[in-house]
């Protein structure tokens, strides 16, 4: 009989292991899928919220998890045809253009066309700065490490030019014949458009190919980047169309054209889709020798040069606190009328891309929020609350504008009502506006550390703002010379009448 129940008892456990076996294989994918609900619930409402309240017409995110593709989703419409934004609409991707320029320099190197501590003048022997011994010395590592020594002032000097010649990277290399560094190569780090220009340039000389052409053949296609371009003309039959610049926060259709000459730097298009495969490859480097090998991908995800307390910069990749369960390998990117955003995280697994198609200089700080804001959902984390962005410095340059409106209108008022007063201190006054009015975009230059080209693409409203300001400090400069003038002529022939004898005596 005891023999009996203990046989009894041991099919009833075995029994019940195997229902408990059954319930976990069949609720187990259900409670998971209930999660990814529950995550994507969470992202869509933080992420629309933040493009509802930042006034952004379009924008595409996708979102990867150990290689799985957990989030891809598009809102809104694009810019000039106004078609529906799709996971795989193209956009510019601004400075992440870097990273995939790095990965062609990290495909050269890999087959031994070129190696990472060569001059560049070895490869480019027509490349030349105003020193040229200081040039000479400039190596590949330098150009990706942003430590060649060459100004970010320098770099954004031959920026977002437009052009649609496929000769101009070349061409705008050649530009900075003149340009003197700012420090020794390899002495500091400078984020410099000049220096990715210039790997562009090379990879055209030792390939017998344009930018473009490469691109496609040995860095778009391997990954599996359908979307992706690196020429206007490649853009436009892919589906890009320009984005919209922010004036006073508000969208407007774009003023500026695509760049040719700045594809390595800063105008490569693609997609969230095609974004995906770049991050796949990313988390599955160990994986991916077929595109390059372990070592090399090491390189390009090296921390070489330390920007920021737990910052570094490598091969056209930026480094967040590396060696630690936080590392992040990321980067930033914006053209005048987009803004872009891409991350990978090795410890939990998790990489994501944002594009979206407006920018302002003022606006960029809030999709670094919105990356970090995912980033905490993606953990199971509050998601930081995002700072709504507002014109102030607009509002203050119209304030000042109106108060110019109203001097001016002042003036002319006293000049028809034939007033006399204090000739000096209108004088003095019209030369100190006129002084100032010469001064004000110099100043501004000087003090953003950007041409006023650059000042006025990415900051176009401020731009324009700025000129009427220049244009009503110098017309009320001249109108109160103009007064001071009139009031010492009053005041001489005023004298004159009242005083003939002592005016007879004097003369």
């Amino acid at each position: 009989m005891k023999k009996t129940m203990k046989i009894l008892a041991s099919k009833l456990k075995f029994t019940l292991v195997c229902f408990v076996f059954v319930l976990l294989i069949l609720f187990l994918p259900i409670s998971q899928i209930s999660a990814e609900q529950h995550l994507k619930s969470a992202l869509d409402s933080y992420v629309e919220t933040f493009l509802e309240e930042h006034r952004i017409p379009g924008a595409s995110i996708a979102l990867v998890h150990e290689s799985r593709t957990v989030y891809l989703k598009a809102w809104g419409i694009t810019g000039e045809s106004k078609e529906i934004v799709t996971t795989e609409t193209p956009f510019t991707i601004g400075s992440i253009s870097k990273s995939l320029t790095g990965l062609a320099i990290m495909r050269l190197i890999e087959e031994g066309t070129i190696r990472l501590d060569d001059p560049v003048q070895k490869y480019l022997p027509w490349f030349t700065l105003k020193d040229n011994q200081a040039a000479s010395q400039i190596t590949l590592k330098h150009l990706l490490t942003q430590t060649s020594g060459i100004s970010t002032y320098s770099g954004l000097s031959i920026s977002d030019r437009e052009a649609k010649d496929l000769n101009a990277i070349r061409e705008n290399v050649e530009r900075l014949s003149k340009v003197k560094l700012t420090a020794a190569p390899g002495e500091k780090h400078q984020y410099s458009n000049a220096n990715f220009l210039i790997l562009g340039a090379l990879i055209e000389e030792v390939t017998n190919q344009t930018y473009s052409e490469y691109m496609e053949e040995q860095v778009f296609s391997p990954l599996g980047m359908n979307d992706a371009a690196a020429d206007y003309s490649t853009a436009l039959k892919k589906g890009y169309a320009a984005g919209y610049q922010s004036w006073l926060g508000i969208p407007r259709n774009s003023a500026v054209t695509y760049d040719n000459g700045g594809a390595p730097y800063g105008y490569l298009t693609t997609s969230a889709r095609d974004m995906v495969q770049y991050i796949k490859w990313l988390s599955q480097h160990e994986s991916n020798h077929n595109f390059l090998s372990e070592e090399t991908m090491n390189l390009y995800m090296n921390p070489y040069v330390q920007t920021g307390e737990h910052r570094f910069y490598g091969l056209g990749v930026r480094i967040s606190n590396p060696d630690t369960e936080e590392e992040m390998i990321w980067h930033s990117g914006s053209t005048p009328d987009s803004h872009a955003e891409v991350f990978f995280i090795p410890a939990t697994g998790w990489g994501g891309v944002i594009l979206t198609n407006k920018n302002h200089i003022f606006e960029e700080k809030g999709l670094i929020y919105l990356k970090q804001g995912i980033i905490n959902i993606l953990n199971g984390d509050e998601p930081v609350d995002i700072p709504r962005s507002s014109p102030i410095v607009q509002v203050i340059l119209i304030g000042i504008i109106s108060l110019l409106l109203v001097l001016s209108i002042y003036l002319l008022v006293r000049i028809q009502s034939r007033k006399t007063g204090k000739s000096n201190s209108w004088r003095i006054t019209g030369m100190l506006q006129l002084a100032v009015s010469i001064a004000i975009i110099p100043v501004l230059v000087y003090s953003t550390g950007a041409p006023w080209h650059t000042i006025k693409v990415f900051a176009a409203d401020v731009a324009l703002l700025t000129k009427i300001i220049v244009i009503l400090m110098a017309l009320n400069g001249v109108l109160s010379i103009y007064i001071s003038s009139k009031d010492l002529r009053k005041t001489i022939k005023r004298t004159g009448l009242r005083n003939p004898v002592k005016t007879v005596y004097r003369s």
